[in-house]
């Protein structure tokens, strides 16, 4: 089964991805996404981005801004709430509408860029989801260093930074959250914790450079 949970360990590389993409538009700048995409221009990474369709619809230009300013895109559904719940024709749905909010607004910004990679609502999979994302092409990624946020309730900012730092390892996945409520405890921790891995050695890239293209 063709799930990928990190890349290979023969670099001292981290995949930086961020899930529930975009939380706000470019009408807030400041806050939210605008701030997220800002403190990653400024921290000088890029990101892996997991788009949720109905927020790409709602905050339009805002995945657009993401690729011009050096980002990649995933697939995280149309909605918000549990992939694994889904039957085959819901599933392939959400999947495919996702996929044309995204294109549709690089397309208004005269933009296009490859979508390749998927990851599920929720975090949970079986192999039938899996094996229905390949057929669109997708390649099925979760994370090896996640710090439990973006759950009902998230872990304090001190036990996400310690959890980031303690288990970064070469080829490792981060997984973070850009939802209303997780956004700023994401740009505080990232804002603490790249520093600290760019001085132990380690260096930040997309999913496609640490996987390939897919």
């Amino acid at each position: 089964m063709d799930v990928t949970f990190k890349g290979p360990s023969d670099r001292p590389v981290l995949a930086l991805t961020i899930d529930d993409f975009p939380s706000s538009g470019a009408d807030q700048p400041g806050t939210g996404s605008m701030a997220l995409l800002d403190q990653l221009a400024e921290l000088a990474i890029p990101a892996t981005l997991f788009s949720i369709g109905e927020r790409v619809r709602k905050h339009p230009g805002m995945v657009a801004r993401a690729v011009a300013a050096g980002h990649e895109l995933g697939n995280h559904m149309e909605r918000d709430q549990w992939s694994l719940t889904l039957g085959r024709e819901a599933f392939l749905r959400q999947l495919d509408n996702t996929a044309v909010a995204i294109r549709n607004d690089l397309a208004a910004a005269a933009q296009s860029a490859p979508l390749r990679w998927f990851r599920p609502s929720g975090g949970w999979f079986h192999p039938p989801m899996v094996a229905w994302a390949r057929s669109r092409g997708y390649r099925t990624v979760l994370g090896s260093i996640w710090p439990l946020d973006g759950l009902g309730v998230a872990p304090p900012e001190r036990v996400q930074r310690w959890t980031v730092e303690r288990f970064a390892h070469p080829g490792g996945i981060v997984v973070l959250h850009d939802t209303e409520k997780d956004n700023a405890a994401t740009r505080r921790t990232l804002q603490a914790v790249v520093p600290v891995l760019q001085k132990e050695g380690f260096s930040f890239v997309t999913l496609s450079t640490l996987l390939g293209p897919g």
